[in-house]
């Protein structure tokens, strides 16, 4: 079983990202922000945020004394909250005695699992249902994914997963993918589901990461499966951080994005409600090479997954993405905030 577990936490009551339900998810964000910075302002941000944590100057080398475990390298994804989580792990890790170093913005998941499976990085955030749907569909592409809560996920992870990579205790946060559209776009056609969506993808131009054509349950293949899609009008592949923009100009009608993302908010777009449940919970864990796991690394990742949930990752996000902090100084404000 590749899956360590020292706290229940999986079994507490989540606090789900509910953006999927036509905005709802903005709420919590809603309180966070004075003042509705453009859509165009916070993709920059991000974008700038993104290069400067992959650099050493907002990512040192190394952190701390390497007495506890050894050296551990931390990677990410290419988006801002992916190198946001690691930078939170990984500067944990450093406070726990850990040399840390950082390889952020790997790129898409097939390139950062190929990362961790070849030993070039040691720990990367991950989310649960995404992770799970990737390693299995890997090994079967028709395989069908049976596990829709956290706790089910974890337990197919740890079967899943190959020998030497393992998932640790996860949090309470999440963040799930979401299609949001254009206020204009959504009121023209009538778009408040995926559903909504799928009937009228025909007039739709779509934008999202070039993987997303050919994924499913949320991508265009599972789109035609679930939601009765026909062919979309356009679909354009985007950068992760280029999907905002893209929003902005009017490039496109709809597009992927997380639901934490404060853009959604500040620019007034609308999250189309999953309204026939194509995406499960996406509980925020780390996964981690077997090699380098000891009881003081479980420690501290564990210390900081029972502290992390969606309000505060939200929170956090909105200090990158609207207030242009680099994740490196928003992950040791918030762990300085720990005590």
């Amino acid at each position: 079983m590749n899956i360590r577990r020292k706290l229940p936490i999986f079994l507490a009551p989540l606090l789900l990202v509910t953006a999927v339900a036509c905005g709802d998810d903005d709420d919590a964000d809603t309180d966070n922000i004075t003042t509705a910075d453009s859509a165009t302002a916070a993709t920059e941000a991000t974008a700038a945020t993104a290069a400067t944590t992959a650099g050493a100057d907002a990512a040192p080398d190394t952190t701390g004394g390497g007495e506890a475990g050894g050296s551990i390298t931390v990677g990410s994804a290419d988006f801002s909250e992916s190198q946001l989580l690691a930078q939170i792990y990984g500067q944990a890790l450093a406070d726990a005695g850990f040399g840390v170093s950082y390889e952020l913005a790997i790129g898409a998941r097939e390139v950062y699992y190929s990362a961790i499976e070849s030993g070039e990085i040691d720990v990367v955030p991950e989310y649960t249902n995404s992770l799970l749907s990737f390693v299995v569909k890997a090994a079967d592409p028709n395989a069908t994914i049976d596990a829709s809560n956290v706790e089910e996920q974890v337990a197919a992870l740890g079967e899943a997963l190959p020998e030497g990579l393992e998932v640790l205790t996860p949090s309470t946060a999440e963040d799930k993918d979401v299609i949001v559209c254009t206020a204009e776009a959504a009121e023209k056609y009538g778009l408040a589901n995926l559903s909504d969506l799928g009937a009228n993808s025909a007039e739709i131009r779509l934008g999202a990461p070039p993987e997303f054509e050919t994924r499913s349950p949320f991508g265009l293949v599972g789109f035609q499966e679930i939601y009765g899609a026909t062919e979309f009008k356009e679909f354009v592949p985007l950068a992760p951080g280029a999907v905002a923009d893209a929003l902005s100009s009017g490039a496109i009608d709809c597009g992927n994005l997380f639901s934490t993302v404060p853009v959604i908010t500040t620019s007034g777009w609308v999250s189309l409600e999953d309204d026939k449940g194509a995406v499960p919970n996406e509980a925020v864990l780390p996964l981690v090479r077997s090699d380098v796991v000891t009881p003081e690394l479980e420690d501290a990742l564990d210390a900081v997954n029972a502290e992390l949930d969606t309000d505060v990752l939200k929170e956090l996000m909105v200090k990158i993405e609207v207030d242009a902090a680099a994740p490196d100084v928003v992950a040791k404000e918030y762990l300085d905030s720990l005590g």
